[in-house]
């Protein structure tokens, strides 16, 4: 089996697809960067598709080093290392080329699944321009779907340190009340503070029973993340920013989280993610992935987060940057979605997620 050609799309759906085509007729499928990312196809066209044209698809750890590590095979571009995020891509869709080649779903190539069940999280953001009452409107679709677990984010990014905490306290407190006491909640700072604020939210926080605080910090500042774990009884959970094993050897060694929350992209696709899992392994720390998008990835995450034996906390499941759920589930024969806050995975081949090539031609821009 040879690659024969890689093609990005930009769908009307929010995202943007990725295709990896074969000899034999198998196509990997992915979702490449985090918007339409036209970055992206320069670096396809210039770097990613003359280093893949003619190659064995089946060997995705040998390209991921190629890409990554810009390991020189005779080629130009074999010098080039390309970012992480555009690499995971990749992978991601030959990671589906081999599990469809083979007739395994993902779960099985990478070791069996501990569960093919996995309960979701209800993930809504860009609580630094809602009131208490739009931020529970929103968690109140989630609930009307099923979901039972949740997370509020704030969105606040790392240059509005300490822009209006009491504001973000008040839509805590606010969600905490409106919803049943069985129903986790968890509260992302989004990096929106500094370290002595994060500590004196943190603990009203943990007052509240919040099941998690995310990212309090700058992803740059791990000697400050150490404090404000070290300072809290509350799971501090960081790490959807990094970028490979290097960087969460990295910030388990000086911001020490009680949770790490790798993302399927940017961490460097399920060859590198399958490497940071088990490095949260060795350091006995949970693993809650980073997915805030549904449709591709998210699939290729749960896949991966379904092998782990540890991974009993719930996987982040989100639709605010791309279409409706249903939307995304009508561009596939047989969609992944969710049915009361619950993923099952499927034991179809790879991903287990074929075009419908109709639905797709008129989703694409």
């Amino acid at each position: 089996m040879k690659i024969t050609d890689v093609r990005v799309d930009f769908l009307k759906t929010g995202r943007t697809l990725l295709r990896i085509f074969t000899d034999d007729g198998v196509v990997g499928l992915a979702e490449a960067g985090w918007r339409h990312d036209r970055i992206f196809v320069t670096w396809l066209n210039e770097v990613i598709r003359p280093r893949l044209l003619g190659q064995d698809p089946l060997q995705p750890s040998r390209h991921w080093d190629r890409l990554a590590l810009g390991i020189p095979e005779g080629t130009p571009q074999d010098w080039v290392k390309v970012p992480l995020d555009m690499v995971g891509a990749v992978d991601v869709a030959l990671w589906d080329i081999l599990g469809k080649a083979a007739g395994l779903p993902l779960y099985r190539l990478l070791g069996g699944a501990a569960r093919t069940t996995i309960p979701l999280y209800w993930s809504i953001g860009s609580g630094f321009k809602k009131t208490p009452g739009q931020m529970m409107a929103d968690l109140q679709r989630g609930w009307d779907a099923g979901f039972r677990s949740f997370k509020i984010r704030m969105d606040w990014g790392p240059f509005r340190q300490d822009a209006d905490p009491e504001k973000d306290f008040q839509i805590a407190q606010h969600c905490r009340a409106a919803l049943p006491a069985e129903a986790a909640i968890s509260f992302d700072a989004n990096n929106g503070y500094s370290v002595s604020t994060a500590i004196r939210q943190g603990r009203r926080l943990e007052e509240l029973g919040f099941a998690h605080f995310e990212e309090p910090l700058p992803a740059t500042d791990l000697p400050g993340l150490r404090q404000v774990v070290d300072a809290l009884d509350m799971p501090v959970a960081s790490g959807e920013q990094e970028s490979g094993r290097w960087r969460f050897r990295d910030l388990l060694q000086l911001g020490n989280p009680d949770i790490i929350q790798p993302d399927i992209l940017l961490g460097g696709g399920i060859t590198e993610l399958k490497r940071i899992f088990e490095l949260g392994e060795l350091w006995n720390k949970p693993v809650m992935p980073h997915s805030p998008f549904a449709g591709i990835n998210s699939a290729a995450s749960l896949h991966l987060y379904s092998t782990l034996i540890n991974g009993t906390r719930p996987h982040e499941f989100s639709t605010e940057g791309t279409a409706p759920v249903e939307e995304i589930a009508a561009l596939f024969v047989e969609p992944i979605i969710p049915i009361n806050g619950m993923i099952h995975l499927p034991d179809r081949p790879g991903l287990g997620l074929v075009l419908d090539e109709k639905a797709l031609a008129r989703a694409i821009v």
